[in-house]
């Protein structure tokens, strides 16, 4: 039985970082892996850590349940992180976290109007408890893996500037201005500030030598962010604002971000992208990524 569920303190960093770690949780929580990994997570400025909840069997940590809550532009939504240690499933301990969650969602966010679950596939659990919850299956995100010969060199459109990020205030207000730009139209896209931009950069282990901005004109146009974990390199955010699209600068810009993680001798290259998105598609089969895993998404109304 669970003895304890209780809000996340500081001092169980050691025992989250643990469970995670246990073999039945590690591989849906690959990015949590590492030196790093759970610190940088917990530090996303668009996790509140008010309503991270933690599971203990006596002193043992068995589940918890983060939710990240997001500013849509189309309404905020939450995106609960939810696992459950393998012994412990299929004892009410998921459900009793989830619930709380949204409970807590509701109590201090009451104009969430969309919560979202998430798992790699294929995951008989995740899908089961998804669907007794009431969560329909949305949409369907593919990291893809680069196979084949070696990518070549970008191939710079005209004019564009390439400027290496220095952590001044104006350049955290050029990558908000592009990041919203370039993601407007995508699902679930989100509205960024400064201060969010910010927070994302100087969380623990952040590479600011593994982030590269395109500037025409003195705007900023591009940018492409690498992150390393456990196993692999990933080309974690990749965007070119609107008005810069169908110049090549994504693909120079993707092409960098290979080419940086291959310095850093990452065993493998992936990026995570949208199913439903044909144009980022189109460009990563291009430059040689294949699909590896599908990682579904389901949501349901408040």
């Amino acid at each position: 039985m669970i003895s304890l569920l209780s809000p996340y303190q500081s001092h169980d960093l050691e025992a989250l970082r643990a469970l995670v770690q246990d073999p039945s949780m590690r591989a849906e929580f690959d990015i949590l892996q590492g030196p790093q990994g759970v610190e940088s997570w917990l530090a996303d400025p668009y996790r509140d850590p008010a309503l991270h909840a933690m599971a203990w069997k006596g002193d043992e940590l068995v589940g918890f349940s983060s939710p990240f809550v997001l500013p849509g532009r189309e309404g905020r939504f939450a995106m609960v992180r939810l696992g459950v240690r393998g012994p412990a499933r299929r004892r009410g301990v998921g459900t009793m976290l989830l619930a709380h969650t949204l409970e807590a969602l509701a109590e201090h966010h009451p104009d969430v109007d969309e919560v979202c679950l998430s798992a790699w596939l294929p995951s008989p659990e995740a899908e089961g408890f998804a669907s007794r919850h009431r969560f329909e299956r949305v949409r369907s995100f593919w990291q893809m893996e680069r196979r084949g010969e070696a990518i070549q060199d970008p191939e710079w459109p005209a004019g564009i500037e390439r400027v290496p990020h220095d952590g001044t205030e104006s350049r955290y207000s050029d990558i908000t201005e592009a990041w919203n730009d370039s993601f407007a139209r995508h699902y679930h896209s989100i509205e960024s500030t400064p201060e969010e931009v910010r927070a994302l950069f100087t969380r623990p282990g952040f590479r600011t030598d593994g982030y590269l901005l395109a500037y025409r004109s003195g705007r900023c146009v591009g940018f492409c962010r690498c992150e390393l974990h456990e196993g692999r390199g990933e080309i974690a955010v990749l965007g070119t604002v609107e008005a810069a699209r169908g110049i090549g600068l994504g693909r120079a810009l993707l092409r960098w971000g290979v080419r940086w993680l291959e310095r850093q001798r990452a065993p493998r290259i992936t990026l995570l992208v949208d199913g439903e998105n044909e144009g980022a598609l189109r460009l990563y089969r291009g430059e040689g990524f294949e699909v590896a895993r599908t990682r579904a998404s389901w949501a349901r109304g408040r």
